[in-house]
């Protein structure tokens, strides 16, 4: 290339718009006070901001039911339970009010549509419970190529 030879960018108003694609990194994790480790309890990849907001509030739920065993149940048949007083941290009560509020969904969503990041973390004695989901950039498809025109 000659030294004389100057390369401009078109300016910003002639290029279209490119919009890189995104897609969401969602976890579910528990984190133990005491300590630094944090156990990994689910994944998933969305493809949209309603995919990733969906997939936050079916895993809170899913969440606040392990936390919050059935004392009936068969498998706690022989287990000695107690009673606890109202006052001990709920993160069940938390993640179902938190699933159940229209409102927390559509401000998830509007920050995942944003390009931004979400996280939702509820406490008890043990542990903390995280739901998170933050953009990851995708890479972009080759567009596909005309064949070569064949020379006879």
């Amino acid at each position: 290339m000659s030294p004389a030879v100057l390369m401009l960018a078109p300016p910003a108003s002639a290029r279209p718009p490119m919009r890189s694609p995104i897609a969401f990194r969602c976890e579910a994790t528990a984190h133990g006070l005491g300590g630094t480790r944090e156990v990994l309890l689910a994944t998933y990849r969305g493809r949209s901001p309603r995919l990733a907001a969906r997939w936050l509030r079916a895993q809170a739920v899913h969440l606040a039911r392990r936390l919050s065993l059935d004392p009936g149940a068969v498998f706690l048949r022989d287990a000695p339970l107690i009673t606890t007083w109202p006052d001990v941290p709920r993160p069940d009560a938390e993640l179902r009010a938190w699933a159940e509020s229209d409102q927390a969904y559509e401000h998830a969503l509007r920050t995942l549509a944003a390009g931004g990041a979400f996280m939702f973390a509820v406490t008890d004695y043990d542990a903390r419970y995280a739901l998170r989901v933050y953009p990851l950039p995708t890479r972009r498809q080759a567009p596909p190529q005309a064949p070569v025109p064949a020379r006879c």
